[in-house]
């Protein structure tokens, strides 16, 4: 891909991230958070952490660090807004964030580990709800902590356990998840991106 390709995508995500910042606060406006806080502000917190996050891991693509920042402001908009899918879609938010904050969007009835199955298939799903438990979990933004805070808390931490490293689905090894493929396979595996590299030349 050319340069000049490459800046108008970089532009056209950047603007989509400002538009994903105005959407969170428009649609968590009057939401509070657990700590009593403005809920926009744990969003924003989300977006920025993980975009620092991405930062430390070898080399990340602009790309996939706007995106992940895309996500992390809308992760919550269709599970706690009147937002949906169908929105997300016209407001014109890229087609991989849409699937991976669908991804994260629980369902009713549907069983934790399950879920956490679900997310752990998507990167960009896995790194942004990582930073959204660690947000959570983190006591000291709350001004008395119950038992049900610590308990949720060691709930976040074996899931951010889970979902911080993977098995390539295709040469067997276990890597971080700074090391999965950053684009999704054709049949949906969870591969590193050595193997996503080696099927794009094959």
């Amino acid at each position: 891909m050319c340069d000049e390709c490459v800046d108008a995508m970089n532009r056209n995500l950047t603007n989509n991230l400002r538009k994903a910042c105005l959407i969170a606060q428009f649609s968590h406006a009057g939401q509070v958070d657990k700590a009593g806080k403005a809920y926009f502000l744990h969003v924003q917190t989300v977006s920025r952490t993980v975009g620092d996050l991405i930062c430390s891991w070898h080399q990340p693509s602009s790309d996939f660090f706007l995106k992940a920042r895309i996500v992390g402001y809308l992760h919550d908009v269709v599970e706690d807004t009147e937002i949906t899918i169908a929105d997300l879609y016209r407001y014109k938010i890229p087609e991989d964030c849409i699937l991976a904050i669908e991804v994260i969007t629980k369902v009713k009835g549907s069983a934790y580990k399950e879920y956490l199955d679900k997310v752990k298939r998507s990167k960009l799903a896995s790194v942004v709800k990582i930073v959204d438990m660690m947000h959570n979990s983190d006591l000291t933004r709350l001004e008395q902590i119950t038992e049900e805070d610590l308990t949720r808390r060691e709930k976040y931490c074996k899931a951010i356990e889970l979902l911080s490293e993977f098995t390539c689905e295709s040469c067997g090894q276990i890597f971080p998840l700074s090391m999965m493929g950053e684009k999704p396979t054709r049949i949906g595996e969870i591969v590193c991106q050595n193997c996503l590299d080696r099927y794009a030349a094959e």
